[in-house]
């Protein structure tokens, strides 16, 4: 892993080796502090306002649905303009809204 991410493992980074597993919070704190332990931070990107980028992802969804489309993220990616990654952290951070 440092020799991919010598300056430290970006949380995008964590998360796409994580993907669809189902984890607990504990899981991913064991992980980043197994990631500490061997000298590799996990450090932060800086993030455009999900906010703005969930509102835009959700209008999207409306608009499909109305028109009977299929819902998923390379539709939503179309129909925004934005990466397929930028529609999975906004459906991500809308998952995290709901708790």
């Amino acid at each position: 892993m440092r020799r991919l991410h010598p300056d430290g493992a970006t949380l995008d980074a964590v998360g796409e080796v994580i993907g669809a597993q189902a984890v607990g919070m504990e899981h991913i704190e064991a992980l980043l502090d197994a990631l500490e332990a061997e000298g590799l931070a996990a450090r932060e990107v800086l993030v455009p306002d999900l906010s703005a980028t969930l509102r835009t992802v959700l209008r999207a969804a409306r608009e499909l649905r109305a028109r009977g489309e299929p819902i998923a993220p390379p539709q939503l990616a179309v129909q925004t303009g934005l990466s397929v990654r930028q529609v999975r952290v906004a459906l991500l951070y809308a998952d995290v809204l709901k708790r």
